[in-house]
């Protein structure tokens, strides 16, 4: 399995709100030509789609902040309403590639647009592999040292017994995190 560093930026959602709008455009390409980007239903639409995207990254920064901020920036040195430029740059990036898009389109380089669509799906594809160890997990917990042990000595059992206050769920967590780390 391709395994990615633990530093290295992973901006699989803005990558995947980007695909959506270009997909959208793609979708559309008929109405795009014929009226233009901005013709009704279909950039409603997108903008719809752009503002269901806002709320969502809200929740993830809510959940997961550094998650949601792709591991460019510490969210903790932020201030709280450091959110706002996440949600309106994810909501953004739908409405920006669906404008590209439509550009491509009515300039009749459509061909190039699905090219476009497919190098972003397989880019996606492998950033997910690749990463997927570290997407799969939230490393937002404070205290937590990534690569540590999970025994009763180590720093990060007192994250475990944050986590869970009755002691033989820590003993569990403890002994089946080794168990995975020795399966690996």
């Amino acid at each position: 399995m391709l395994r990615c560093a633990p530093e290295v930026v992973i901006p699989v959602v803005a990558l995947l709100n980007l695909l959506f709008g270009v997909g959208f455009a793609l979708v559309s390409r008929d109405r795009i030509r014929a009226d233009g980007p901005f013709a009704a239903p279909a950039f409603q639409l997108v903008a719809l789609h752009a503002a269901a995207v806002a709320p969502i990254a809200l929740y993830f920064y809510a959940v997961h902040p550094a998650w949601s901020w792709m591991y460019w920036i510490n969210p903790r040195k932020l201030a709280g309403v450091a959110v706002l430029p996440l949600m309106v740059g994810h909501a953004a990036l739908v409405i920006g590639g669906w404008y590209a898009g439509g550009l491509v389109v009515r300039r009749g380089y459509q061909t190039v647009l699905l090219y476009l669509a497919g190098a972003l799906a397989i880019l996606l594809l492998v950033l997910v592999i690749a990463g997927s160890h570290r997407l799969a997990t939230a490393t937002d917990y404070p205290g937590w040292q990534a690569g540590q042990g999970w025994e009763p000595d180590s720093p990060n059992y007192a994250v475990i017994k944050d986590w869970n206050k009755a002691e033989v769920y820590q003993r569990t967590i403890a002994v089946m995190a080794s168990k995975l780390a020795e399966s690996r």
